[in-house]
Protein backbone atom coordinates (compact mmCIF):
# COMPACT_ATOMS: atom_id res chain seq x y z
CA UNK A 1 0.00 0.00 0.00
CA UNK A 2 1.13 3.48 -0.81
CA UNK A 3 0.44 6.77 0.66
CA UNK A 4 -1.66 7.61 -2.19
CA UNK A 5 -4.20 4.82 -1.37
CA UNK A 6 -4.69 5.78 2.10
CA UNK A 7 -7.21 7.97 2.93
CA UNK A 8 -6.33 11.34 4.07
CA UNK A 9 -7.04 10.31 7.80
CA UNK A 10 -4.68 7.39 7.16
CA UNK A 11 -2.10 9.77 5.15
CA UNK A 12 -2.05 11.88 8.32
CA UNK A 13 -1.74 9.53 11.06
CA UNK A 14 1.14 7.71 8.98
CA UNK A 15 3.41 11.22 8.82
CA UNK A 16 2.98 11.52 12.19
CA UNK A 17 3.74 8.02 13.52
CA UNK A 18 6.41 7.61 11.56
CA UNK A 19 7.86 10.94 12.52
CA UNK A 20 7.42 10.32 16.42
CA UNK A 21 8.10 5.96 16.30
CA UNK A 22 11.39 5.91 18.10
CA UNK A 23 9.93 8.31 20.50
CA UNK A 24 7.08 6.72 21.22
CA UNK A 25 8.74 3.45 21.55
CA UNK A 26 10.60 5.12 24.00
CA UNK A 27 8.02 6.78 26.52
CA UNK A 28 5.15 4.91 26.16
CA UNK A 29 5.35 1.76 27.88
CA UNK A 30 5.09 3.92 31.25
CA UNK A 31 1.48 4.76 30.26
CA UNK A 32 0.12 1.29 29.33
CA UNK A 33 -0.80 0.41 32.44
CA UNK A 34 -4.85 0.91 31.68
CA UNK A 35 -4.83 -1.12 28.38
CA UNK A 36 -2.48 -3.66 29.65
CA UNK A 37 -5.17 -4.82 32.37
CA UNK A 38 -8.12 -4.38 29.62
CA UNK A 39 -6.19 -7.21 27.35
CA UNK A 40 -5.88 -9.48 30.66
CA UNK A 41 -9.11 -9.41 31.09
CA UNK A 42 -10.21 -9.76 27.67
CA UNK A 43 -8.03 -12.80 27.56
CA UNK A 44 -10.15 -14.74 30.52
CA UNK A 45 -13.34 -14.80 27.75
CA UNK A 46 -11.36 -15.61 25.04
CA UNK A 47 -10.25 -19.28 23.83
CA UNK A 48 -6.86 -20.48 22.41
CA UNK A 49 -6.64 -20.08 18.96
CA UNK A 50 -8.82 -17.38 18.77
CA UNK A 51 -8.22 -14.59 15.66
CA UNK A 52 -7.78 -11.04 16.86
CA UNK A 53 -6.89 -7.91 14.74
CA UNK A 54 -5.16 -4.89 16.54
CA UNK A 55 -5.68 -1.99 14.92
CA UNK A 56 -3.42 0.55 14.89
CA UNK A 57 -0.87 -2.14 16.80
CA UNK A 58 2.15 0.57 16.42
CA UNK A 59 5.25 -0.96 17.99
CA UNK A 60 3.51 -4.64 18.93
CA UNK A 61 3.93 -3.43 22.74
CA UNK A 62 2.07 -4.25 24.66
CA UNK A 63 -1.18 -5.70 23.33
CA UNK A 64 -0.09 -7.84 20.53
CA UNK A 65 3.09 -9.52 22.59
CA UNK A 66 -0.07 -10.31 25.70
CA UNK A 67 -2.19 -11.49 22.88
CA UNK A 68 0.11 -13.85 21.35
CA UNK A 69 1.22 -15.11 24.91
CA UNK A 70 -2.24 -15.95 25.42
CA UNK A 71 -2.42 -17.85 22.67
CA UNK A 72 -4.40 -16.07 20.04
CA UNK A 73 -3.83 -16.29 16.48
CA UNK A 74 -2.91 -12.39 15.97
CA UNK A 75 -2.39 -9.67 13.20
CA UNK A 76 -1.94 -6.38 13.73
CA UNK A 77 -2.50 -3.38 11.16
CA UNK A 78 -1.20 0.46 11.01
CA UNK A 79 -0.46 2.82 8.32
CA UNK A 80 3.18 3.29 9.61
CA UNK A 81 5.93 1.52 8.44
CA UNK A 82 7.91 2.59 11.38
CA UNK A 83 5.44 1.20 13.65
CA UNK A 84 5.32 -1.54 11.99
CA UNK A 85 9.07 -2.22 11.35
CA UNK A 86 9.52 -2.46 15.76
CA UNK A 87 6.49 -4.46 15.82
CA UNK A 88 7.96 -7.28 13.79
CA UNK A 89 10.79 -6.80 15.98
CA UNK A 90 9.61 -7.31 18.63
CA UNK A 91 6.57 -9.72 18.41
CA UNK A 92 7.40 -12.08 15.46
CA UNK A 93 4.82 -14.48 16.14
CA UNK A 94 2.10 -12.25 15.11
CA UNK A 95 2.07 -10.95 11.63
CA UNK A 96 1.52 -7.64 10.95
CA UNK A 97 -0.07 -5.45 7.59
CA UNK A 98 0.53 -2.19 6.36
CA UNK A 99 -3.60 -1.82 5.96
CA UNK A 100 -5.46 1.82 6.56
CA UNK A 101 -8.39 0.89 8.84
CA UNK A 102 -10.45 3.56 7.00
CA UNK A 103 -9.61 2.28 3.38
CA UNK A 104 -11.01 -0.61 1.51
CA UNK A 105 -8.19 -2.93 1.80
CA UNK A 106 -9.37 -3.78 4.87
CA UNK A 107 -12.30 -5.11 4.22
CA UNK A 108 -10.07 -7.94 3.08
CA UNK A 109 -8.50 -8.93 6.43
CA UNK A 110 -11.38 -11.31 6.85
CA UNK A 111 -13.43 -11.51 10.31
CA UNK A 112 -12.29 -11.89 13.86
CA UNK A 113 -13.07 -12.99 17.34
CA UNK A 114 -11.91 -10.18 18.77
CA UNK A 115 -10.56 -6.76 17.53
CA UNK A 116 -9.03 -4.25 19.70
CA UNK A 117 -7.72 -0.67 19.15
CA UNK A 118 -6.35 1.25 22.03
CA UNK A 119 -5.57 4.86 21.62
CA UNK A 120 -5.81 5.59 17.39
CA UNK A 121 -9.04 7.05 17.00
CA UNK A 122 -8.93 9.63 19.81
CA UNK A 123 -7.94 12.32 17.59
CA UNK A 124 -10.58 11.63 14.42
CA UNK A 125 -13.36 13.83 14.14
CA UNK A 126 -17.10 12.05 15.09
CA UNK A 127 -18.22 11.10 11.55
CA UNK A 128 -14.73 9.52 11.02
CA UNK A 129 -14.64 7.88 14.59
CA UNK A 130 -18.10 6.32 14.04
CA UNK A 131 -16.97 5.13 10.39
CA UNK A 132 -14.16 3.47 12.27
CA UNK A 133 -16.46 1.83 14.70
CA UNK A 134 -18.27 0.51 11.75
CA UNK A 135 -15.35 -0.79 10.19
CA UNK A 136 -14.45 -2.63 13.59
CA UNK A 137 -17.92 -4.12 13.80
CA UNK A 138 -17.65 -5.48 9.71
CA UNK A 139 -14.42 -7.20 10.46
CA UNK A 140 -15.82 -8.84 14.46
CA UNK A 141 -17.94 -12.70 13.84
CA UNK A 142 -20.95 -12.69 15.34
CA UNK A 143 -21.23 -12.98 19.28
CA UNK A 144 -16.93 -11.46 18.71
CA UNK A 145 -15.92 -8.46 20.99
CA UNK A 146 -15.01 -4.90 20.43
CA UNK A 147 -12.42 -3.43 22.45
CA UNK A 148 -11.40 -0.02 22.07
CA UNK A 149 -9.44 2.58 24.33
CA UNK A 150 -9.51 6.19 24.59
CA UNK A 151 -8.88 9.29 26.67
CA UNK A 152 -11.49 10.99 28.23
CA UNK A 153 -11.69 14.67 26.49
CA UNK A 154 -13.68 17.50 27.64
CA UNK A 155 -12.85 19.24 24.26
CA UNK A 156 -11.96 22.49 25.97
CA UNK A 157 -8.55 21.82 27.41
CA UNK A 158 -5.25 21.36 25.48
CA UNK A 159 -3.14 18.42 25.74
CA UNK A 160 0.83 17.70 25.24
CA UNK A 161 1.71 15.13 22.76
CA UNK A 162 4.71 14.00 21.39
CA UNK A 163 4.65 16.75 18.25
CA UNK A 164 3.47 19.67 20.67
CA UNK A 165 0.69 20.80 22.31
CA UNK A 166 -2.90 20.44 20.26
CA UNK A 167 -6.53 20.47 21.04
CA UNK A 168 -8.06 17.26 20.87
CA UNK A 169 -11.74 16.80 19.61
CA UNK A 170 -13.98 16.09 22.91
CA UNK A 171 -15.02 12.58 23.61
CA UNK A 172 -16.71 11.61 26.64
CA UNK A 173 -18.10 8.60 27.44
CA UNK A 174 -21.53 9.42 26.92
CA UNK A 175 -20.08 10.86 22.96
CA UNK A 176 -18.30 6.94 23.20
CA UNK A 177 -21.83 5.02 23.72
CA UNK A 178 -23.62 6.81 21.18
CA UNK A 179 -20.76 7.04 18.68
CA UNK A 180 -20.90 2.82 18.91
CA UNK A 181 -24.23 2.64 19.04
CA UNK A 182 -24.35 4.62 15.32
CA UNK A 183 -22.03 2.48 14.18
CA UNK A 184 -23.87 -0.73 14.81
CA UNK A 185 -22.27 -2.01 18.00
CA UNK A 186 -24.37 -3.09 21.38
CA UNK A 187 -22.38 -1.37 23.82
CA UNK A 188 -21.87 -3.68 27.16
CA UNK A 189 -19.90 -1.41 28.85
CA UNK A 190 -17.62 1.17 29.20
CA UNK A 191 -15.15 0.95 31.61
CA UNK A 192 -13.41 4.00 33.19
CA UNK A 193 -9.98 3.20 34.23
CA UNK A 194 -7.63 6.17 35.81
CA UNK A 195 -4.63 6.74 33.39
CA UNK A 196 -1.60 9.05 32.11
CA UNK A 197 -1.39 10.71 28.74
CA UNK A 198 1.80 9.88 26.56
CA UNK A 199 3.24 12.81 28.48
CA UNK A 200 2.44 11.67 32.08
CA UNK A 201 -0.44 13.87 32.32
CA UNK A 202 -3.04 12.49 34.82
CA UNK A 203 -6.52 11.26 32.79
CA UNK A 204 -9.58 9.03 32.35
CA UNK A 205 -9.35 6.20 29.77
CA UNK A 206 -12.25 4.61 28.68
CA UNK A 207 -12.26 1.12 26.77
CA UNK A 208 -15.21 0.43 25.04
CA UNK A 209 -16.46 -3.31 25.07
CA UNK A 210 -19.21 -3.45 22.57
CA UNK A 211 -20.45 -6.53 20.13
CA UNK A 212 -21.70 -6.14 16.50
CA UNK A 213 -25.77 -5.97 16.68
CA UNK A 214 -27.64 -8.59 15.66
CA UNK A 215 -28.63 -8.25 12.02
CA UNK A 216 -31.93 -5.91 11.33
CA UNK A 217 -31.11 -3.70 14.86
CA UNK A 218 -31.45 -0.16 14.04
CA UNK A 219 -29.38 2.18 16.28
CA UNK A 220 -32.49 3.87 17.13
CA UNK A 221 -33.46 0.61 19.50
CA UNK A 222 -30.18 1.13 21.26
CA UNK A 223 -30.32 2.10 24.49
CA UNK A 224 -29.26 5.92 24.84
CA UNK A 225 -25.96 7.18 27.50
CA UNK A 226 -26.77 6.54 30.61
CA UNK A 227 -25.22 8.58 33.66
CA UNK A 228 -25.15 5.03 35.11
CA UNK A 229 -21.71 3.87 33.46
CA UNK A 230 -19.27 1.92 35.57
CA UNK A 231 -16.08 3.03 36.76
CA UNK A 232 -13.41 0.69 37.20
Amino acid sequence: MTAEEMTPYGREAARVADRVAARYAEVAPAHQHSQIAVVERLLTRLPRGARALDAGCGTGQPTCAQLCAGGLDVTGIDVSEAMLAAARANVPQARFLLVDLLGEQATALGTFDTVVSFFCLMNLPEPVFVSALARFASLTRPGGTVVVGVPERPGDTPVEGLYGTYQPPRCTRQDLRRRAELAGLTVEEIEVRPGTGIMGAEEEHLFLHARPAPPGTSSSSARPASPSDRSG
